[in-house]
């Protein structure tokens, strides 16, 4: 089936469910602002005691908090509710439900379900980093916002890879339970600069776990902190781990024997 009809029909099917529930919308607001108040908050005792973390000064990681939030609402819109439930299903055996459908799997399984409600957190995300540019006083050129979009993009593919790659455990290891709580866990080094960890864990953040490319780079595009061809880096890294995300999700399917064995 075409790629655009097949998101088409998902997304129509999505909206539909999700208008139903407006009130969603109201309480995914609430706490999203809630959670922006109590990490900005907490921004703010560490500087008291500090000028620079990692070298970024205060609205620098106001703007990098900032695209951490977007990013996350792209994964509790999209990643969570879809490609969050494949660990379950492969021990339940509905995997089969998808693997029956005349679509890609892999692409069914993303994007089944979304929770459109919480693209908010996207929206309110990039209006913090703005608004943190604005107390910078630093308005970015067309090139380092294209830049950015791109770093941005790129970002949500390696968050999605990591998904992908932490979901396929479960086909190889069907006891493995809370697989999503392991990736919040790595997760949440994400909302810091790479730079204010050691040594050993820039290492792993930037080359074997790669958050550093999912909000630090899309932050330093932004703030000027980096040049513009940071951006073919940040595709480079994204298109990489797309292809071996693939890779997996193939070797994965070969060891899944459904639900009657």
């Amino acid at each position: 089936m075409n790629l655009g009809r097949v998101l088409r029909a998902l997304w129509r099917v999505n909206v539909a469910e999700e208008l139903q529930y407006g009130a969603n919308f109201v309480a995914s607001l609430l706490g999203t602002l809630f959670w922006i108040a109590m990490a900005l908050l907490t921004l703010a005792l560490f500087f008291r005691h500090t000028t620079r973390l990692g070298g970024w000064d205060y609205w620098e990681v106001v703007v990098l908090l900032g695209v951490f939030n977007a990013l996350t609402g792209v994964v509790e819109a999209v990643f969570r509710p879809g490609i969050g439930e494949l660990a379950e299903e492969v021990r339940s055996g509905t995997l089969d439900l998808i693997l029956t459908r005349p679509v890609d799997a892999q692409l069914y399984a993303t994007f089944r379900h979304l929770d459109l409600w919480r693209f908010a957190d996207v929206a309110l995300g990039l209006a913090l980093a703005g608004y943190a540019l604005a107390r910078l006083g630093r308005w970015p050129s067309p090139v380092a916002l294209v830049a950015f979009a791109v770093t941005l993009a790129s970002a949500v593919a390696v968050v999605y890879a990591i998904w992908v790659a932490l979901m396929s455990l479960a086909f190889w290891f069907v006891a493995v339970e809370n697989l999503s709580v392991l990736f919040d866990a790595v997760y949440e080094a994400a909302r810091y600069p790479v730079s204010a960890y050691p040594g050993a864990l820039r290492f792993v953040f930037v080359y074997l776990v790669p958050i550093a490319w999912t909000t630090t780079i899309p932050a330093a595009a932004l703030t000027g902190r980096l040049g513009p061809a940071s951006a073919l880096g940040a595709a480079g890294v994204a298109l990489v781990a797309l292809g071996l995300t693939r890779l997996l999700w193939r070797a994965a399917l070969r060891r899944y024997t459904s639900a009657g064995g």
